[in-house]
């Protein structure tokens, strides 16, 4: 059994979290800079390499109402060239006021405001694993 990835995609910064080899379990793994989508996809390639990742799943923000967005376009497009390149399994799910919760999170933690920037996409990525795993684990029961 191998792990699964989430990314939590951002203009600026891209969340990770990983699974552990059972997927049961969500972790806050790094937080990538967006230089670039190539710059991007080598560094998750290197991350599905070295924890041996059979599978990424990747947050699509989608409107409130379901509808897709600028960003929902931007995030489908990555998904596309992250198809093309790395040979694991990739969905997408649905990651709706992950960003949200994710803060809430972290001020339960009291991590201060200057700190949470730093933590929020990490943490939001942790989210999307965590709903994906639950729907996997539903759908296996």
């Amino acid at each position: 059994m191998g792990s699964v990835l989430a990314i939590d995609y951002g203009l600026k910064h891209v969340g990770i979290a990983i699974s552990d080899a059972e997927k049961k379990f969500a972790f806050p793994l790094s937080m990538i800079e967006n230089k670039s989508d190539k710059y991007l996809i080598e560094e998750i390639k290197k991350i599905v390499e070295e924890k041996e990742a059979e599978a990424i799943v990747v947050g699509l923000p989608l409107n409130m109402d379901k509808t897709k967005s600028k960003m929902t376009e931007s995030v489908e497009n990555f998904v596309t060239k992250l198809k093309t390149t790395i040979s694991v399994s990739i969905v997408t799910i649905d990651e709706r006021l992950t960003s949200f919760a994710a803060e809430e999170n972290l001020r339960e933690c009291n991590i201060s405001s200057k700190k949470m920037k730093k933590y929020v996409d990490i943490e939001a990525a942790r989210l999307i694993l965590e709903k994906y795993l639950d729907e996997l684990h539903a759908s296996s029961t």
